[in-house]
């Protein structure tokens, strides 16, 4: 097209700094007067009460960086930044987290944002559906690994119908 690769990577740069600017004011948890219809719309998908958001990562591939490129080698061996999302039951983005590189774990990302800091020091009213990798917290429930009974199975069952990938 004509254009320079130094002119695309400040293009670039420049979008992205002006969405990032931006990320608070379209991102957001959802307030007190939100949760009620939040958790009604989560447990008519899959009858798990009290659920408020689901969380998962997902890795974004990138090329490989020049500085530190071992760090964004995730662990099917390609480049990735590791993007950490907070869903709500209409997969409306409630909370994102995009800094780590590939090689960071989902729990460590989740333990060193800025939604769990908050969560563990004034507890939500509700819960957070996350799959195993991530700790099990008074606000944060996760599968039990195996399902040894009948309620069990009806947990596990209830949160993988209310908890789709985002």
């Amino acid at each position: 097209m004509g254009v320079h690769r130094t002119t695309v990577g400040e293009v670039v740069t420049a979008v992205s700094d002006a969405l990032a600017r931006l990320l608070d004011h379209f991102v957001t948890f959802p307030t007190d007067g939100q949760i009620a219809k939040v958790k009604q719309k989560f447990f008519l998908l899959g009858d798990m009460p009290n659920t408020i958001g689901v969380i998962d990562c997902t890795h974004v591939h990138i090329q490989a960086p020049r500085q530190r490129e071992w760090e964004y080698v995730n662990r099917k061996g390609r480049h990735s930044i590791n993007v950490q999302l907070v869903g709500d039951a209409d997969h409306a983005i409630t909370n994102c987290v995009v800094r780590c590189p590939g090689s960071v774990h989902d729990a460590r990302i989740f333990r060193e944002n800025r939604l769990f800091t908050e969560f563990q020091t004034n507890r939500p009213d509700g819960v957070i559906l996350a799959h195993s990798a991530y700790p099990l917290l008074p606000w944060v429930l996760t599968p039990f690994p195996t399902a040894n009974t009948p309620s069990q199975m009806r947990y596990n069952n209830a949160h993988g119908r209310t908890s789709p990938p985002l």
